[in-house]
């Protein structure tokens, strides 16, 4: 087993307000989830998915197990932490445990539950080299930096990126990462700003505007009008 997809659904998601956690909200039939773990299961080139979840869902797990189709295995759950840099480092060491021959691993955020294949796909054919990449999608409204309530810098747009997920890493690499940062008191927004402090080269791949976020309540109908008729099929 050398490529292991982690799936983070350990969040509780409170801009989404009351209910279960991000992760694990009833959309278009399943969960974002499932709805990830589905559609990085039939990537090519992955051998395995592992979710991370709250400590009180781990059943989540054992149901998403009873409906799996793959082809890649399916690894489990294990318990996340308070931060997603701590669910990260939950999982890796679950990965660990359960894939130690693992020599790749893809991690992605559930929430990005209209996430296909081709995207793992991609993502793991740019890190090949560098043992680091991320998809990266264009900036299309014009970017202020802005301090003190006043605009310091505009810059190029086509200088910048917006960092999805799945985001792929050598397993040492990013054990590396963690590492460092868990020593430095570094707490970074992705797993590609871990890496970036080690100086290793993070390559980028072509991102979709598609692979957003759920984030919000609006973005739950959004997310079912375009799931609901995939159905079985990613």
């Amino acid at each position: 087993m050398r490529v292991v997809a982690l799936i983070l659904a350990a969040g509780r998601g409170a801009r989404l307000g009351g209910g279960p956690p991000k992760g694990l909200r009833a959309l278009a039939g399943r969960s974002p989830l499932a709805w990830s773990a589905q559609a990085l299961g039939r990537a090519r080139g992955v051998d395995g998915v592992l979710a991370v979840l709250p400590s009180d869902h781990l059943d989540e797990a054992r149901d998403l197990c009873a409906d799996w189709g793959g082809p890649a295995r399916w690894l489990g759950g294990c318990a996340g932490g308070d931060s997603r840099q701590e669910s990260v480092a939950c999982g890796m060491r679950a990965l660990a445990e359960r894939a130690p021959d693992a020599r790749w691993v893809l991690v992605h955020d559930a929430a990005r539950c209209l996430v296909l294949p081709s995207d793992a796909e991609r993502v793991l054919e740019a890190a090949r080299s560098s043992g680091a990449a991320l998809p990266v999608a264009p900036v299309t409204d014009t970017v202020k930096r802005i301090e003190s309530g006043r605009v310091v810098e505009t810059p190029p747009r086509q200088l910048l990126g917006l960092a999805q997920t799945p985001q792929a890493f050598r397993v040492e690499l990013l054990a590396d990462a963690l590492r460092s940062a868990e020593r430095d008191g570094f707490a970074g927004s992705d797993c590609a700003s871990l890496v970036e402090r080690l100086g290793v080269e993070v390559r980028v791949c072509e991102g979709r505007a598609e692979n957003w976020k759920v984030t919000h309540p609006g973005d739950l109908e959004r997310a079912e009008a375009i799931l609901a008729p995939r159905g079985a099929e990613v």
